[in-house]
């Protein structure tokens, strides 16, 4: 009977204690790490690209981040079309000066408003960012059809590539003189910049499935301001102020 009773108490204590094992692994002690560093895409108003962010732990609820993006940007009143003339003609912004681009470089807050308690929860911050803000135009290159000056082939045309002017009598007959867009790369030597800085406020939810791991969301607003106004457009209002709404889809991880 004492074997039997002490039998019992030698297996209750080894299942208690392999229980209270199991339990420890299967729950994840939270960790600070004091750096991360990410990466990913953005979506905006008018346009798309991607962005960087390394960020140090102040507190367990606070952290100094840096912010990195490079995005494009459009003009919402542009619009393409095609000569109508050439069946393989291909389509190209009528109007349209410069590809324009904005380097975003600068520093901020992000702080925590609900931690994550568990794998299967999510972070909830609220970030700030300011810094300076480039932009960056290129020149649009155009297919242009002028008049061949061949004399073995009269009243015949020839594709020539030119950037695009308004005061060019060959392109201001959206219909029979522009044949398409020209190659995207020319013109990489006749970039522009244009000074500035910016601000952003967002929020962001942090949804990874492991402590050391970073997935998240951020959404917000980002205004750009510059000295100047930058030239997109040739027949339109052009501005040097820019607010954009983003959506930016982040992943990285922590140590």
């Amino acid at each position: 009977m004492r074997k039997l009773l002490l039998f019992c108490i030698c297996f209750y204590s080894s299942s208690t204690f392999a229980q209270d094992s199991t339990r420890t692994s299967a729950e994840e002690v939270n960790i600070l790490y004091r750096n991360e560093a990410s990466g990913g895409v953005i979506i905006h108003s008018n346009g798309f690209g991607i962005t960087f962010k390394r960020g140090w732990h102040l507190t367990g609820y606070k952290k100094q981040m840096l912010d990195i993006e490079f995005v494009s940007l459009r003009d919402p009143k542009q619009y393409k079309l095609a000569n109508p003339d050439y069946p393989d003609a291909k389509p190209y912004f009528f109007g349209k000066l410069n590809f324009a681009y904005v380097l975003r470089g600068g520093y901020g807050r992000q702080n925590v408003i609900f931690s994550k308690g568990e794998r299967s929860g999510v972070e909830v911050r609220y970030n700030y960012y300011g810094g300076l803000s480039l932009g960056i135009t290129k020149p649009v290159f155009l297919d242009i059809l002028v008049d061949n000056p061949n004399p073995n082939e009269p009243g015949t045309k020839k594709i020539v590539t030119r950037p695009y002017d308004p005061a060019d009598p060959d392109q201001q007959d959206q219909r029979e003189d522009i044949y398409g867009p020209g190659p995207y790369f020319q013109g990489l030597d006749l970039l522009s910049i244009y000074p500035g800085v910016y601000g952003k406020l967002a929020i962001s939810f942090e949804y990874a499935g492991w402590q050391d791991k970073i997935t998240a969301i951020e959404t917000g607003i980002v205004v750009d301001a510059y000295a100047k106004k930058i030239p997109i457009m040739a027949n339109s209002h052009n501005h040097n102020v820019f607010f954009n709404f983003y959506v930016s889809l982040i992943w990285g991880g922590k140590w």
